[in-house]
């Protein structure tokens, strides 16, 4: 099980510098052209801090809330002090009303993978993961079991998500 409501899932991993996020914003912007509701995910390995100090939210969290969220017409946000790191399976199931979730990041984890690969030696990864679907890359590569798309062909990197992990084509097809 991917996870609790099982929405599609597919990981982009790569090492820092090779694409992930450039790759990521053009296939979002390609499903919502297809009409999807897309959720995107960052694993940060660093401490992230997404609230500024003087805002109202800082101001609650600062005050001690444990939880803050801020809600307009068109947008949620919300930010919850962790006392423990969340598993994978917990920050995915925070997701709810999307067609698929694309995620930058967690390559140990099982779901299907598109392994961005900027140099050669970048190609040790692929030994080390599991689920890996495509390589994408803007390199010549020969001798891969698993489909080699540049990294810049967004459609062919698209269509193979829609027929392996949301089970259709591009054109809506099952």
């Amino acid at each position: 099980m991917l996870n609790s409501k099982m929405i599609p899932v597919v990981n982009f991993v790569g090492f820092s510098g090779s694409g992930k996020t450039t790759l990521i914003t053009k296939v979002i912007k390609k499903f919502k052209e297809k009409g999807l509701r897309v959720a995107a995910i960052k694993h940060d390995a660093h401490k992230f801090e997404i609230d500024h100090e003087g805002k109202d939210t800082w101001n609650f969290s600062q005050a001690g809330a444990d939880v803050v969220l801020i809600n307009s017409q068109k947008k949620l946000a919300m930010i919850e002090k962790l006392v423990e790191s969340l598993s994978f399976q917990e920050v995915l199931s925070k997701i709810n009303g999307v067609d698929i979730i694309i995620v930058e990041g967690y390559k140990q984890e099982f779901s299907p993978k598109i392994l961005l690969v900027r140099r050669e030696k970048d190609l040790d990864l692929l030994s080390k993961l599991d689920n890996v679907i495509a390589v994408a890359t803007s390199l010549s590569l020969k001798d891969i079991e698993i489909p080699i798309f540049n990294i810049n062909d967004v459609e062919g990197i698209t269509e193979i998500i829609q027929l392996k992990i949301l089970g259709e084509s591009i054109h809506g097809t099952r």
